[in-house]
């Protein structure tokens, strides 16, 4: 199961945070791809050459780069243009304060990190209002109280059997890594669909598409059926 790891900006002028996990990955025999380094917006705005560079060796050396708190600051946007990020974390302060205002910038910055090929992540999670809106837009992860506080590992993975949570392998995973980048966002009904020969499942679905669906719910429910039906 991948990980996460915050590294702050002293983190970096205090020692070399590529060399320190290197050394870790390979003592403890994993792979590169289970951890993702984070770093705050905060920590980006000192010594910008170095930690671009920072960043480029962390990538170049099979490591994912996510930017934490994206928003928070005044210099988000400048951040992606002179950074090379995998995936943006959405501050949480847009799910404090989730207005009209709010979901407006949030489908703009998804849409926007789609268009530059980048990841999302939104953070502070807790209604299933804000879970609604979030995966039609077409915003990939969450984080947040909605699914659980944080917990130690032991219990974790109690709360992963209780619940029944897939974890993905590692070709699901690049599966959806492609998919996470598909554009949702249309005034027009639009969905994204899985069929692996025997199921037909929705992955994504836009507020138009949900909308067609309320309307007419027997038609879509005949659709699903018909299409789930085994061959004869």
């Amino acid at each position: 199961m991948p990980v996460s790891i915050n590294l702050s900006r002293a983190d970096f002028q205090m020692m070399d945070p590529l060399t320190e996990l290197n050394q870790a990955m390979r003592k403890n025999g994993l792979r590169r791809s289970l951890v993702h380094v984070e770093i705050t917006e905060s920590a980006l705005s000192k010594d910008v050459a170095g930690l671009k560079q920072a960043v480029h060796n962390f990538r170049q050396a099979g490591y994912e780069v996510w930017m934490d708190d994206f928003g928070s600051g005044y210099s988000s946007l400048n951040y992606l243009k002179n950074f090379e990020f995998d995936e943006i974390k959405l501050d949480m302060i847009f799910m404090k304060d989730f207005d009209e205002a709010s979901k407006k910038i949030l489908t703009a910055c998804v849409k926007m990190a789609k268009d530059l090929g980048i990841h999302t992540l939104a953070e502070g999670v807790e209604t299933k209002q804000q879970l609604d809106f979030l995966q039609s837009i077409g915003c990939e992860r969450i984080q947040g109280f909605y699914y659980s506080k944080p917990l130690p590992t032991g219990e974790f993975a109690k709360l992963v059997a209780e619940k029944g949570i897939e974890i993905k392998n590692r070709q699901q995973s690049k599966f959806y890594q492609c998919v996470g980048l598909v554009d949702l966002a249309s005034d027009k009904p639009t969905c994204l669909a899985l069929d692996d020969g025997s199921h037909f499942r929705l992955l994504y679905v836009n507020e138009e598409f949900q909308k067609e669906v309320k309307r007419a719910p027997a038609v879509f429910k005949q659709i699903v059926n018909e299409w789930n039906k085994p061959e004869s």
